[in-house]
């Protein structure tokens, strides 16, 4: 089957990564004394996200342990997990992506949209209510085949709303953060997020006007350049996501009473 295809090469290009990635810390002598295992997941964590680890300024570590004292401060991140364990989301969600090539993390995105509550709605926008899981507008919803119902005006659940069924809205949700990918900020996972967010066409008009250069066009320059353009929620939005992803690679070492909930991709 496609999925278990898709699985087991994820699993195999995780553990070269990871072989890779150790030899190459190794090499550094630098990294072998300042890092922590913190600092290790957290660096890890951006290169499966495709960003450079190397190019990351020192605050970089510091805020993304911010946003992980902000999860450990509250009881949403575990109640969220317990959600997704409970109605198989945990499996769901990452072979989705994974059949897409994408990081089977981007489960975390829904985590921070709705905390995996698929009846969920958004306050009202000038583009209308976000709805379910993924909380799409209409308009993208739509685009990506999934039927507004009628109470679309309304923040209330609509069982004639695609928006609300988690199977449906997940695939549209892949899809739509795979032609992301497809525009200028592909090299950048970060930058797929605040996208999903922010609206891509704003993230690729600041990407427009700034070099070439895949070393400039990155989510650290990108933000250290236009960080007073940011929306204080994407800048949240970002950081909540990722450190989210960071934790649940090793949720114990971060005081979570749980494993890994993507474990199961690792096992053979």
């Amino acid at each position: 089957p496609q999925g278990a295809e898709q699985i087991r090469k994820f699993r195999e290009r995780r553990m070269a990564m990871e072989n890779q990635y150790n030899n190459f810390l190794s090499g550094l002598k630098l990294y072998d004394k300042a890092l922590s295992e913190e600092d290790k997941l957290i660096l890890r964590m951006a290169r499966v996200f495709g960003e450079c680890e190397l190019a990351a300024p020192p605050e970089f570590l510091t805020e993304v342990k911010s946003y992980i004292t902000k999860w450990q401060s509250s009881s949403r991140y575990k109640t969220a997990v317990d959600r997704a364990i409970a109605n198989g989301y945990d499996k769901r969600i990452p072979k989705e992506f994974l059949d897409r090539g994408l990081p089977p993390q981007f489960f975390y995105l829904a985590m921070q949209e709705s905390n995996f509550d698929p009846f969920i709605s958004g306050p009202m926008t000038y583009k209308g209510h976000a709805k379910g899981m993924w909380q799409f507008i209409p308009e993208t919803g739509e685009k990506y085949g999934l039927k507004t119902g009628p109470l679309f005006e309304l923040p209330r659940p609509d069982p004639g709303d695609d928006r609300h069924n988690w199977e449906k809205s997940t695939v549209a949700a892949s899809r739509y953060i795979k032609d992301i990918y497809s525009t200028d900020a592909q090299a950048s996972g970060l930058l797929v997020i605040a996208s999903y967010n922010w609206g891509e066409h704003r993230i690729i008009k600041l990407l427009q006007s700034m070099p070439a250069n895949p070393k400039e066009r990155n989510f650290w320059q990108v933000l250290a350049k236009y960080k007073d353009k940011w929306p204080a929620e994407t800048y949240n939005y970002v950081y909540y996501i990722f450190a989210a992803a960071v934790i649940g690679e090793n949720p114990r070492l971060f005081g979570f009473p749980f494993d890994n909930p993507l474990a199961h991709l690792e096992k053979r």
